[in-house]
């Protein structure tokens, strides 16, 4: 799935999403797998995550953040 951001909203995202710790909203799967679920912005569309997968979704966007940082020192 590709949910598109402006930089704006993007930005927002992460800044009301940096402080979850996935412990706090644990789950459980029906196979009895902790996750986490975690609405987006766009009302239909929520996010289920393992632990792992919960750590690497916010590498990705730390990354991002930090790619969105390079293209502003580029193009502005």
């Amino acid at each position: 799935m590709l949910i598109s951001f402006s930089f704006q909203q993007f930005n927002a995202f992460i800044k009301a999403t940096e402080n979850l710790q996935f412990d706090d909203f644990i789950e459980q799967s029906p196979d009895g797998t902790p996750i986490v679920i975690l609405a987006t912005p766009y009302p239909d569309i929520s996010l289920v995550f393992d632990r792992k997968e919960w750590n690497d979704f916010f590498d990705a966007l730390h990354e991002g953040r930090y790619m969105q940082e390079i293209y502003n020192l580029v193009h502005y």
